[in-house]
């Protein structure tokens, strides 16, 4: 009788639930890296949306780390109170002290959810002598601490710091918007990464109906990306990100079910 009287929405989030409390536990920290060749696409939006879900449902150990070297912005989306003044440059620069969580608190932004963020500097210049033996140290670090590290790049695919991170993540998340000058670049992109765990991210996706929902994926399909994911245009998780108050219970029900699918297809690659 209950399920007669849910609606199809409210059936797909409950096994949408359902299915993130079955995946298994990780076996080793994994790293998943965010890219995009497309500026503005929404990857910092990715990462820390999809952090917050596998922090809270599947109570795994996660942290966000802005590796963007052109002031990211990942560190502001923490509230004010919660919000570390310390950067991945201090974490860096005092990386030989840090040996226990305690020690490392410090430098994290912590959230309601669980995930943790480490901000990347304000001053560009420090970002930019940051390299990828730095991150190379950073991420053994993190992954002493924390089940599963979210690299959110910066645009490109080409650069030193984004060929260290497609290296060295066992999956990668592409984000693109549905716009066809933006698709184009990052499939384009796609052929060249050589890695069997991608999922797309499409960002800030207007549908009419199911059908263009369907439309799109096959489309991508056709393109050898078999896992992706279409995130609605949302107004107001724009306005959530932007004044810190996020909250994913918060979201109409569309938008909830799409973040929840996109967290459960990178929890289903974990290893």
């Amino acid at each position: 009788v209950q399920r007669l009287l849910a609606s199809k929405g409210e059936r797909e989030e409950a096994e949408l639930e359902r299915l993130l409390g079955r995946q298994p536990a990780v076996s080793r920290p994994n790293v998943v890296a965010v890219i995009s060749p497309k500026g503005g696409v929404g990857k910092t939006t990715s990462a820390f949306v999809i952090g917050g879900v596998l922090a809270d449902r599947l109570r795994l150990r996660v942290i966000a780390v802005d590796a963007n070297p052109e002031f990211g912005t990942l560190a502001a989306l923490a509230p004010d109170g919660l919000r570390s003044e310390r950067s991945l440059a201090d974490l860096l620069a005092d990386i030989e002290q840090i040996e226990t969580a305690a020690q490392l608190r410090p430098y994290v932004s912590a959230l309601p959810s669980g995930l943790h963020l480490l901000g990347a500097p304000a001053d560009a210049e420090v970002m930019a002598r940051v390299g990828p033996d730095a991150y190379g140290e950073l991420v053994a670090l993190l992954g002493t601490f924390y089940e599963l590290v979210l690299l959110d790049l910066g645009t490109g695919v080409a650069g030193r710091l984004a060929q260290f991170a497609i290296a060295r993540a066992d999956q990668l998340m592409l984000v693109t918007t549905p716009e066809s000058a933006a698709s184009s670049v990052v499939l384009a992109a796609f052929q060249d990464l050589h890695q069997e765990r991608t999922i797309l991210a499409v960002n800030k996706f207007y549908a009419r109906g199911p059908a263009d929902l369907r439309a799109l994926e096959r489309r991508l399909r056709e393109r050898g990306l078999h896992r992706s994911v279409a995130i609605p245009h949302d107004d107001q998780l724009a306005a959530m990100l932007d004044t810190a108050t996020y909250q994913l219970e918060a979201l109409e029900r569309t938008s909830r079910v799409a973040i929840k699918r996109l967290a459960l297809a990178v929890a289903e690659q974990l290893v």
